[in-house]
Protein backbone atom coordinates (compact mmCIF):
# COMPACT_ATOMS: atom_id res chain seq x y z
CA UNK A 1 0.00 0.00 0.00
CA UNK A 2 1.22 3.03 -0.94
CA UNK A 3 1.63 6.75 0.97
CA UNK A 4 -1.68 7.91 -0.79
CA UNK A 5 -3.55 4.94 0.27
CA UNK A 6 -2.19 4.87 3.76
CA UNK A 7 -3.16 8.62 4.19
CA UNK A 8 -6.97 7.86 2.21
CA UNK A 9 -7.47 4.54 4.67
CA UNK A 10 -6.98 7.10 7.82
CA UNK A 11 -8.82 9.95 6.94
CA UNK A 12 -11.54 7.20 6.17
CA UNK A 13 -11.01 5.62 9.67
CA UNK A 14 -11.34 8.91 11.54
CA UNK A 15 -13.98 10.63 9.12
CA UNK A 16 -15.82 6.96 9.92
CA UNK A 17 -15.93 7.51 13.94
CA UNK A 18 -16.03 11.04 14.36
CA UNK A 19 -19.52 11.65 15.36
CA UNK A 20 -18.90 8.77 18.44
CA UNK A 21 -15.52 11.40 19.44
CA UNK A 22 -17.87 14.21 19.09
CA UNK A 23 -20.43 12.62 21.31
CA UNK A 24 -17.38 12.07 24.23
CA UNK A 25 -16.33 15.43 23.44
CA UNK A 26 -19.71 16.87 24.54
CA UNK A 27 -20.15 14.70 27.33
CA UNK A 28 -16.80 15.89 28.54
CA UNK A 29 -18.29 19.36 28.19
CA UNK A 30 -20.99 18.74 30.20
CA UNK A 31 -18.84 16.92 33.17
CA UNK A 32 -15.89 19.43 33.59
CA UNK A 33 -13.41 18.85 36.68
CA UNK A 34 -11.02 20.84 37.64
CA UNK A 35 -6.91 19.70 37.88
CA UNK A 36 -6.45 16.80 39.96
CA UNK A 37 -10.38 16.61 40.03
CA UNK A 38 -10.78 14.41 36.70
CA UNK A 39 -11.78 10.96 37.97
CA UNK A 40 -14.83 10.83 35.68
CA UNK A 41 -12.94 11.93 32.92
CA UNK A 42 -9.88 9.53 33.67
CA UNK A 43 -12.89 6.27 34.08
CA UNK A 44 -14.05 7.71 30.09
CA UNK A 45 -10.74 7.88 28.89
CA UNK A 46 -9.53 4.17 30.17
CA UNK A 47 -13.22 2.88 28.76
CA UNK A 48 -12.37 4.10 25.47
CA UNK A 49 -8.80 3.13 25.65
CA UNK A 50 -9.80 -0.21 26.60
CA UNK A 51 -12.26 -0.76 23.93
CA UNK A 52 -9.20 -0.33 21.50
CA UNK A 53 -7.54 -3.16 23.02
CA UNK A 54 -5.06 -1.05 24.86
CA UNK A 55 -3.90 -1.41 28.64
CA UNK A 56 -4.29 1.97 29.69
CA UNK A 57 -2.60 3.14 33.71
CA UNK A 58 -3.16 5.79 36.06
CA UNK A 59 -0.12 8.00 36.82
CA UNK A 60 -0.15 10.72 38.74
CA UNK A 61 -3.78 10.05 40.63
CA UNK A 62 -5.83 11.17 37.52
CA UNK A 63 -3.80 11.11 34.63
CA UNK A 64 -3.91 8.00 31.69
CA UNK A 65 -1.25 6.50 29.52
CA UNK A 66 -1.59 3.99 26.94
CA UNK A 67 1.17 2.69 24.72
CA UNK A 68 0.02 1.45 20.78
CA UNK A 69 2.60 -0.99 20.00
CA UNK A 70 3.35 -1.92 16.21
CA UNK A 71 4.72 -5.02 16.50
CA UNK A 72 8.46 -3.68 15.11
CA UNK A 73 11.29 -1.96 16.86
CA UNK A 74 11.43 1.47 16.37
CA UNK A 75 11.21 4.91 18.20
CA UNK A 76 8.82 5.52 20.82
CA UNK A 77 6.78 8.92 20.01
CA UNK A 78 4.25 10.39 22.61
CA UNK A 79 1.25 12.66 21.91
CA UNK A 80 -0.38 14.80 24.44
CA UNK A 81 -3.66 15.93 25.67
CA UNK A 82 -5.02 17.84 28.63
CA UNK A 83 -8.04 16.39 30.82
CA UNK A 84 -8.79 19.50 33.04
CA UNK A 85 -11.49 22.52 32.93
CA UNK A 86 -11.51 25.91 34.08
CA UNK A 87 -13.29 27.43 37.65
CA UNK A 88 -15.52 29.71 35.22
CA UNK A 89 -19.35 29.62 35.40
CA UNK A 90 -20.81 28.54 31.50
CA UNK A 91 -22.54 30.84 29.62
CA UNK A 92 -22.92 29.16 26.20
CA UNK A 93 -26.72 27.92 26.39
CA UNK A 94 -25.73 24.73 24.68
CA UNK A 95 -27.39 21.41 25.04
CA UNK A 96 -24.42 20.10 26.11
CA UNK A 97 -23.51 22.69 28.75
CA UNK A 98 -21.55 22.08 31.77
CA UNK A 99 -24.12 20.78 34.24
CA UNK A 100 -21.33 21.29 37.20
CA UNK A 101 -21.75 25.07 38.92
CA UNK A 102 -18.54 27.06 38.12
CA UNK A 103 -16.63 24.69 36.26
CA UNK A 104 -16.32 25.28 32.26
CA UNK A 105 -14.46 23.94 29.37
CA UNK A 106 -13.15 27.14 28.65
CA UNK A 107 -10.04 25.97 26.80
CA UNK A 108 -10.98 23.63 24.99
CA UNK A 109 -9.78 20.86 26.70
CA UNK A 110 -12.43 18.23 26.17
CA UNK A 111 -11.86 18.45 22.50
CA UNK A 112 -8.20 17.72 22.60
CA UNK A 113 -9.09 14.98 24.61
CA UNK A 114 -11.92 14.03 22.56
CA UNK A 115 -9.07 14.31 19.11
CA UNK A 116 -6.56 12.34 21.30
CA UNK A 117 -9.05 9.04 21.46
CA UNK A 118 -9.89 9.99 18.01
CA UNK A 119 -6.45 9.71 16.73
CA UNK A 120 -5.51 6.47 18.99
CA UNK A 121 -8.51 4.52 17.69
CA UNK A 122 -6.61 5.51 14.43
CA UNK A 123 -3.61 4.63 15.18
CA UNK A 124 -4.61 1.32 16.29
CA UNK A 125 -6.52 0.51 13.52
CA UNK A 126 -3.23 1.51 10.36
CA UNK A 127 -0.76 0.18 12.97
CA UNK A 128 1.03 -1.74 10.34
CA UNK A 129 1.68 1.62 8.59
CA UNK A 130 4.43 2.12 11.18
CA UNK A 131 7.69 1.14 13.34
CA UNK A 132 7.66 1.30 17.06
CA UNK A 133 5.60 2.85 19.89
CA UNK A 134 3.30 5.63 20.35
CA UNK A 135 2.70 6.59 24.12
CA UNK A 136 -0.83 8.05 24.60
CA UNK A 137 -0.69 10.89 27.33
CA UNK A 138 -3.54 12.06 29.05
CA UNK A 139 -2.75 14.55 31.66
CA UNK A 140 -4.35 16.30 34.23
CA UNK A 141 -4.17 19.80 35.56
CA UNK A 142 -2.31 21.67 32.90
CA UNK A 143 -4.83 25.04 33.60
CA UNK A 144 -4.66 26.52 37.25
CA UNK A 145 -1.68 25.20 39.43
CA UNK A 146 0.42 24.27 36.18
CA UNK A 147 1.84 21.16 38.30
CA UNK A 148 0.31 18.09 35.61
CA UNK A 149 3.23 17.79 33.46
CA UNK A 150 6.03 17.73 36.15
CA UNK A 151 3.99 15.36 38.20
CA UNK A 152 3.41 13.07 35.50
CA UNK A 153 7.18 13.57 34.74
CA UNK A 154 8.27 12.69 37.98
CA UNK A 155 5.97 9.25 37.72
CA UNK A 156 8.05 8.22 35.17
CA UNK A 157 5.60 9.00 31.95
CA UNK A 158 8.67 9.18 29.68
CA UNK A 159 9.61 5.84 30.93
CA UNK A 160 8.92 2.44 29.87
CA UNK A 161 9.11 2.76 26.98
CA UNK A 162 11.50 5.92 26.74
CA UNK A 163 9.87 8.91 24.36
CA UNK A 164 11.88 10.07 21.47
CA UNK A 165 9.77 12.92 20.99
CA UNK A 166 6.00 14.42 22.04
CA UNK A 167 3.86 16.48 20.43
CA UNK A 168 0.68 18.16 21.39
CA UNK A 169 -1.59 20.65 20.09
CA UNK A 170 -4.20 23.17 21.21
CA UNK A 171 -6.94 25.29 19.25
CA UNK A 172 -6.69 28.71 18.27
CA UNK A 173 -9.56 31.00 18.30
CA UNK A 174 -9.27 33.84 15.69
CA UNK A 175 -7.68 31.52 13.28
CA UNK A 176 -9.27 29.84 10.57
CA UNK A 177 -10.17 26.38 10.85
CA UNK A 178 -7.80 24.02 9.68
CA UNK A 179 -5.25 26.34 9.60
CA UNK A 180 -1.97 25.53 11.62
CA UNK A 181 0.15 27.41 13.18
CA UNK A 182 4.05 27.66 15.11
CA UNK A 183 7.19 27.94 14.89
CA UNK A 184 10.54 27.41 16.08
CA UNK A 185 11.87 27.79 19.19
CA UNK A 186 9.77 29.59 21.96
CA UNK A 187 6.19 28.76 20.92
CA UNK A 188 4.82 30.11 24.36
CA UNK A 189 5.89 32.28 27.13
CA UNK A 190 7.26 31.41 30.53
CA UNK A 191 5.46 32.60 33.66
CA UNK A 192 7.82 33.83 36.60
CA UNK A 193 5.66 34.51 39.74
CA UNK A 194 6.39 38.32 41.37
CA UNK A 195 5.90 38.81 44.99
CA UNK A 196 7.50 42.23 46.82
CA UNK A 197 7.20 43.14 50.29
CA UNK A 198 7.77 46.69 50.91
CA UNK A 199 8.03 47.58 54.38
CA UNK A 200 7.80 50.96 55.66
CA UNK A 201 7.03 53.18 58.69
CA UNK A 202 3.38 53.25 59.42
CA UNK A 203 1.84 56.10 61.30
CA UNK A 204 -1.14 58.43 61.74
CA UNK A 205 -2.42 59.36 58.02
CA UNK A 206 -2.80 63.23 59.00
CA UNK A 207 1.62 63.19 59.41
CA UNK A 208 2.75 62.42 56.41
CA UNK A 209 6.16 64.04 56.94
CA UNK A 210 6.34 60.90 60.07
CA UNK A 211 5.82 58.01 58.11
CA UNK A 212 7.73 56.05 55.30
CA UNK A 213 4.34 55.36 53.22
CA UNK A 214 4.93 51.73 51.24
CA UNK A 215 1.60 52.75 48.82
CA UNK A 216 3.50 55.20 47.45
CA UNK A 217 6.35 53.21 46.72
CA UNK A 218 4.61 50.54 45.50
CA UNK A 219 2.62 52.71 42.86
CA UNK A 220 6.02 53.83 41.83
CA UNK A 221 7.21 50.42 41.15
CA UNK A 222 3.57 49.67 39.28
CA UNK A 223 4.06 52.59 37.10
CA UNK A 224 7.75 52.06 36.41
CA UNK A 225 6.86 48.28 35.01
CA UNK A 226 5.47 49.21 32.02
CA UNK A 227 8.52 51.13 30.75
CA UNK A 228 11.14 48.73 31.70
CA UNK A 229 8.45 45.83 29.70
CA UNK A 230 9.04 48.61 26.75
CA UNK A 231 12.99 49.33 26.78
CA UNK A 232 13.61 44.97 27.22
CA UNK A 233 11.46 43.48 24.69
CA UNK A 234 12.21 42.89 21.11
CA UNK A 235 9.83 41.99 18.02
CA UNK A 236 11.74 38.03 18.36
CA UNK A 237 11.94 38.47 22.06
CA UNK A 238 8.69 39.84 23.68
CA UNK A 239 8.07 40.56 26.73
CA UNK A 240 5.67 41.30 29.44
CA UNK A 241 5.32 42.10 32.70
CA UNK A 242 2.68 43.59 35.21
CA UNK A 243 1.99 44.09 38.90
CA UNK A 244 -1.91 42.42 39.01
CA UNK A 245 -1.95 42.59 43.24
CA UNK A 246 -1.60 45.39 45.54
CA UNK A 247 -2.32 44.20 49.37
CA UNK A 248 -1.81 47.43 52.14
CA UNK A 249 -3.45 48.79 54.83
CA UNK A 250 -6.74 48.11 57.16
CA UNK A 251 -7.60 51.31 57.90
CA UNK A 252 -8.65 54.63 56.12
CA UNK A 253 -6.51 57.22 59.10
CA UNK A 254 -3.65 54.86 59.78
CA UNK A 255 -0.47 54.66 56.98
CA UNK A 256 0.65 50.79 56.72
CA UNK A 257 3.94 49.77 57.83
CA UNK A 258 3.42 47.34 54.63
CA UNK A 259 2.50 46.69 51.24
CA UNK A 260 2.53 43.46 49.32
CA UNK A 261 2.93 44.02 45.37
CA UNK A 262 2.13 40.28 43.01
CA UNK A 263 2.29 39.83 39.42
CA UNK A 264 3.92 37.97 36.63
CA UNK A 265 6.74 38.07 33.86
CA UNK A 266 6.10 36.59 30.60
CA UNK A 267 9.05 36.00 28.49
CA UNK A 268 10.19 34.09 25.60
CA UNK A 269 13.30 33.08 26.47
CA UNK A 270 15.48 32.55 29.57
CA UNK A 271 17.56 34.81 28.58
CA UNK A 272 15.00 37.87 28.78
CA UNK A 273 13.63 36.60 32.07
CA UNK A 274 16.80 36.87 33.77
CA UNK A 275 17.61 40.30 32.21
CA UNK A 276 13.28 41.39 33.74
CA UNK A 277 14.35 39.39 37.03
CA UNK A 278 17.66 41.70 37.18
CA UNK A 279 15.98 45.29 36.30
CA UNK A 280 12.97 44.64 38.58
CA UNK A 281 15.30 43.83 42.04
CA UNK A 282 17.60 46.66 41.02
CA UNK A 283 14.57 48.67 40.25
CA UNK A 284 12.56 47.57 44.01
CA UNK A 285 15.74 47.80 46.07
CA UNK A 286 16.29 51.48 44.44
CA UNK A 287 13.47 53.11 45.21
CA UNK A 288 13.10 51.63 48.25
CA UNK A 289 16.10 52.62 49.49
CA UNK A 290 15.58 56.11 48.44
CA UNK A 291 12.31 56.49 50.77
CA UNK A 292 14.04 54.98 53.82
CA UNK A 293 11.86 51.26 53.18
CA UNK A 294 12.98 48.37 52.91
CA UNK A 295 12.05 45.45 49.67
CA UNK A 296 11.94 41.74 49.92
CA UNK A 297 12.04 40.36 46.16
CA UNK A 298 10.51 37.37 45.59
CA UNK A 299 10.81 35.94 41.72
CA UNK A 300 9.57 32.12 41.07
CA UNK A 301 10.13 30.36 37.91
CA UNK A 302 6.99 28.83 37.75
CA UNK A 303 6.88 27.55 34.02
CA UNK A 304 9.72 27.99 31.54
CA UNK A 305 8.98 29.10 27.63
CA UNK A 306 8.02 26.23 25.85
CA UNK A 307 11.11 25.44 23.23
CA UNK A 308 10.02 23.53 20.29
CA UNK A 309 13.20 21.52 19.09
CA UNK A 310 14.14 22.48 15.34
CA UNK A 311 13.94 18.52 13.44
CA UNK A 312 10.11 17.84 15.27
CA UNK A 313 9.34 21.41 13.97
CA UNK A 314 10.18 21.05 10.72
CA UNK A 315 7.99 17.88 10.62
CA UNK A 316 5.26 19.39 12.39
CA UNK A 317 5.24 21.98 9.04
CA UNK A 318 6.04 19.39 6.47
CA UNK A 319 3.27 17.08 7.50
CA UNK A 320 0.46 19.95 7.86
CA UNK A 321 1.55 21.54 3.98
CA UNK A 322 1.43 17.87 2.67
CA UNK A 323 -2.42 17.27 5.00
CA UNK A 324 -3.89 20.75 4.39
CA UNK A 325 -1.89 22.81 1.65
CA UNK A 326 0.74 26.06 2.21
CA UNK A 327 -1.79 28.04 2.26
CA UNK A 328 -3.02 26.33 5.49
CA UNK A 329 0.08 26.49 7.39
CA UNK A 330 1.88 29.22 8.97
CA UNK A 331 4.64 30.41 10.89
CA UNK A 332 3.72 31.98 14.54
CA UNK A 333 5.30 35.66 14.18
CA UNK A 334 5.57 35.52 18.05
CA UNK A 335 5.26 33.14 20.88
CA UNK A 336 2.44 33.11 22.78
CA UNK A 337 2.10 35.53 25.95
CA UNK A 338 0.48 32.50 28.18
CA UNK A 339 2.40 29.46 29.34
CA UNK A 340 1.91 25.51 29.14
CA UNK A 341 3.33 23.30 31.11
CA UNK A 342 4.40 21.47 27.68
CA UNK A 343 7.30 23.21 28.42
CA UNK A 344 8.60 20.74 31.23
CA UNK A 345 8.11 17.49 28.86
CA UNK A 346 10.35 19.73 25.93
CA UNK A 347 13.05 20.72 29.00
CA UNK A 348 13.57 16.57 28.82
CA UNK A 349 12.86 15.19 25.21
CA UNK A 350 12.47 16.91 21.71
CA UNK A 351 9.14 17.93 20.26
CA UNK A 352 6.58 20.47 19.15
CA UNK A 353 3.72 22.13 20.33
CA UNK A 354 1.25 23.48 17.97
CA UNK A 355 -1.93 25.22 17.00
CA UNK A 356 -4.69 24.37 15.21
CA UNK A 357 -7.90 27.50 14.42
CA UNK A 358 -10.84 26.90 16.36
CA UNK A 359 -12.29 29.56 13.71
CA UNK A 360 -12.54 33.80 13.60
CA UNK A 361 -15.31 34.09 15.54
CA UNK A 362 -15.16 31.67 17.96
CA UNK A 363 -15.14 33.40 21.74
CA UNK A 364 -11.28 33.70 23.29
CA UNK A 365 -10.07 30.51 25.21
CA UNK A 366 -10.81 31.33 29.33
CA UNK A 367 -13.54 33.16 28.35
CA UNK A 368 -17.71 31.89 29.25
CA UNK A 369 -18.90 32.21 26.25
CA UNK A 370 -15.83 29.68 24.55
CA UNK A 371 -16.63 26.84 23.08
CA UNK A 372 -14.01 24.12 21.01
CA UNK A 373 -15.40 23.77 17.56
CA UNK A 374 -16.30 20.24 16.81
CA UNK A 375 -15.16 20.63 12.86
CA UNK A 376 -11.55 20.74 13.68
CA UNK A 377 -11.46 17.50 15.90
CA UNK A 378 -11.21 14.99 12.32
CA UNK A 379 -8.55 17.70 11.24
CA UNK A 380 -6.73 17.94 14.22
CA UNK A 381 -6.78 13.62 14.71
CA UNK A 382 -5.65 13.08 11.21
CA UNK A 383 -2.96 15.33 11.92
CA UNK A 384 -1.30 13.77 15.03
CA UNK A 385 -1.67 10.30 13.46
CA UNK A 386 0.11 11.25 10.10
CA UNK A 387 2.76 13.51 12.24
CA UNK A 388 3.40 10.27 14.38
CA UNK A 389 3.76 7.84 10.85
CA UNK A 390 5.78 10.37 9.48
CA UNK A 391 7.76 10.68 12.89
CA UNK A 392 8.27 6.65 13.06
CA UNK A 393 9.32 5.69 9.19
CA UNK A 394 12.47 8.00 9.40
Amino acid sequence: MNMTENSSKLRNSISTNAKHFITIRHTLHANPELGFEEQQTAALVVHELQALGLTPIKLAGTGVVAVIDSGHPGKTVALRAELDALPISEQTHLSYQSQQPGKMHACGHDGHTATLLAAASALVACKNQFRGKVKLIFQPAEEACKLGAPAMIKAGVLENPKVDAIFAWHNHPGIETSTVVTRFDSALSGNTNIVITIRGKSGHAATPEHNIDPILIGAAIAQTFPIINQQLSTNSDPITMRITEFNSGTSRNIVPETAILGGTIRTASIKQREAAKQRITALVQNLAQAHGATAEVSLIDYIPPTMNTATETQQVFATARRLLGDDRVRIKPQPARASEDFAFYLEKIPGCYFFIGNGTHTASCHNASYDFNDAILPIAAELLCQIVIDYLMV
